[in-house]
């Protein structure tokens, strides 16, 4: 969650250096050739491991990673840091339903309660204690789409639920390159559309490097692993982490 949050920093950082989907290409080219290099062997030896799981790789790519990483992009030109990592913080309640709707899973009172005090607690820390602020909050453009980005990015939670037994590493090269190839037709169109902006300066290319390797790599790995030891619905409860590293990394950090 810190390296996600993390993420909500660097989105705004590439506001002014690079478009959305220059960003999203650039992070999934970066470390997709960095991973093959590192683990081709492993590629080649675990393929059977996905066989009859392609129409899943390719939503979990192109929707969970390419669709949820090009609207947040989208959405981090339009609003702050901040209400970034605030409105991520409805994905746990959307993972907890899910798991019940889709996987019958049970919903004990413990999980019920454990959701309201961590929700409750957002609201705490977005509203500084004053109410009177969430009455007067406004929700821009961005946020709407920041919105709709937590949506795909649920689902590709709860997705994880039917991965193969493979270690979280190559799975996520796998998905890298699901997500590489999906992220090409829209460089395209923003190209066709007259918006492509390029990184050209140092600034820009810290921030790409770090998109690639820590929330693209090394928090995608431990999530994958963490939902595989606690499951999707505890899983997500830890999102509410995530407003308030941004919060924090937001004011020392911008």
């Amino acid at each position: 969650m810190l390296g996600w949050a993390g993420n909500t920093i660097a989105g705004r950082m590439s506001t002014g250096e690079m478009s959305p989907m220059v960003v999203v290409f650039l992070r999934w080219f970066i470390i997709s050739i960095f991973l093959i290099l590192f683990l081709n062997k492993k590629l080649i030896t675990s393929s059977k491991l996905i066989r009859g799981k392609f129409l899943w790789l390719c939503l979990m790519g192109s929707l969970g990673l390419t669709g949820f990483n090009a609207l947040f992009y989208i959405a981090a030109q339009n609003t702050t840091a901040i209400n970034l990592g605030i409105i991520q913080g409805i994905m746990p309640a959307v993972i907890l339903l899910g798991s019940v709707i889709l996987f019958k899973e049970s919903v004990n009172t413990t999980k019920i309660t454990g959701l309201i005090i961590a929700f409750l607690g957002v609201i705490v820390v977005v509203s500084q204690g004053d109410y009177k602020k969430l009455v007067l909050l406004s929700f821009n453009y961005g946020d709407v789409v920041m919105l709709c980005a937590c949506f795909f990015y649920s689902g590709f939670t709860l997705g994880l639920k039917n991965k193969p037994l493979i270690d979280p590493i190559i799975l996520m090269t796998y998905f890298s390159l699901s997500a590489l190839i999906f992220s090409i037709p829209l460089l395209i169109t923003e190209h066709y559309l007259g918006g492509t902006q390029l990184p050209l300066t140092r600034t820009a290319w810290i921030t790409i490097l770090y998109i690639a390797f820590v929330p693209s790599f090394l928090a995608q790995v431990f999530f994958i692993k963490g939902v595989e030891l606690v499951g999707a619905s505890k899983a997500g409860l830890f999102i509410n982490f995530l407003p308030i590293f941004a919060a924090i990394l937001g004011v020392l950090l911008l």
